[in-house]
């Protein structure tokens, strides 16, 4: 199980996209996410998230690779939020491997919920997830042997 500050989050009915251009990326961002218990949708651009939403998929978090060719993960999240629809709230991390000053400015002018380093710290992705999951969808919230 994931631990967060002795607790454990179980949450299986939560929906997770996550979106980055590079597959081992995809790959460990998802194994991180294996002990939530969350369906994980995975895709490698910014087009193909608008596609999967276009598509009827919801999500409760998708977590959005900000450097990506084609079509960043800003240009992404202004793209799924002109939507309309449910995804048009949904909560969006950005994945970042850029920790320079004002980043956290940046993205959350371009309508990003929050941030997170690459390479992830299982910590701050608990944090993250306690945070911006809806509480209904956590159904096991435990002390940690």
């Amino acid at each position: 199980m994931a631990e967060n500050n002795g607790k454990e989050i179980y949450a299986p009915s939560a929906n997770v996209l996550i979106v980055d251009d590079v597959e081992s990326n995809l790959f460990v961002v998802k194994k991180l996410m294996k002990p939530y218990g969350m369906t994980v949708d995975t895709v490698t651009s910014g087009p193909q998230a608008i596609d999967k939403i276009k598509g009827g998929a919801v999500y409760d978090i998708i977590f959005m690779d900000h450097m990506m060719p084609e079509m960043d993960g800003l240009e992404t999240t202004r793209q799924i939020r002109k939507l309309g629809g449910r995804n048009s709230n949904v909560t969006i991390i950005a994945l970042t491997a850029n920790a320079i000053d004002g980043v956290d400015k940046m993205f959350l002018s371009n309508r990003m919920d929050d941030f997170l380093f690459k390479p992830i710290n299982i910590s701050s992705l608990n944090l993250c997830l306690k945070k911006w999951l809806p509480s209904e969808l956590i159904i096991q919230e435990t002390c940690s042997q």
